[in-house]
């Protein structure tokens, strides 16, 4: 099932888990994601932080050669929850091919909202900035991990 499956291979075990991180709406928030098998995925379940805010998300999934393949609405989906789980639903599903890398994107079109992101890990996270909002190009791997960048996030 897709929804066992997270960035960085790893799941939160408190609400309290992750940095608390202030998106900015020029910028996507980016963390590796493996795969293990063939899968339908109708979207991401991202990590909000500590802050619902009243900012539109924006959720992306890439190939693992960047390409975006996958993404909610365009014109994003409200935030809601504190330090939960929020799904966002893809425009379409999308028949994963696996075991593969993939790369899970998050945009906010505002700085009210908080992400979880994770604090260490040993996968890449990265952020892309000069992003247009609900509009995802092309990923440059970076394959290295930042601290507080990387989305905490699963599929479903």
């Amino acid at each position: 099932t897709p929804r066992n499956v997270h960035t960085g291979g790893t799941t939160i075990m408190a609400a309290a888990d992750g940095t608390d991180t202030t998106p900015v709406a020029t910028e996507t928030y980016i963390a590796e994601i493996f795969v293990p098998c063939n899968m339908t995925i109708t979207g991401i379940a991202v990590f909000n932080g500590s802050v619902a805010g009243t900012d539109k998300l924006c959720a992306i999934l890439y190939n693992s050669a960047g390409v975006p393949v996958a993404q909610s609405a365009a014109a994003g989906i409200t935030a809601s929850g504190v330090d939960s789980f929020q799904r966002l639903d893809f425009t379409a599903p999308y028949a994963a091919k696996g075991p593969a890398t993939y790369y899970v994107g998050v945009q906010a079109n505002g700085i009210t909202t908080r992400l979880n992101t994770h604090p260490i890990g040993n996968f890449a996270a990265q952020k892309k900035t000069g992003e247009t909002f609900g509009t995802p190009t092309n990923l440059t791997i970076a394959g290295t991990f930042t601290a507080n960048v990387g989305v905490i996030a699963s599929l479903y």
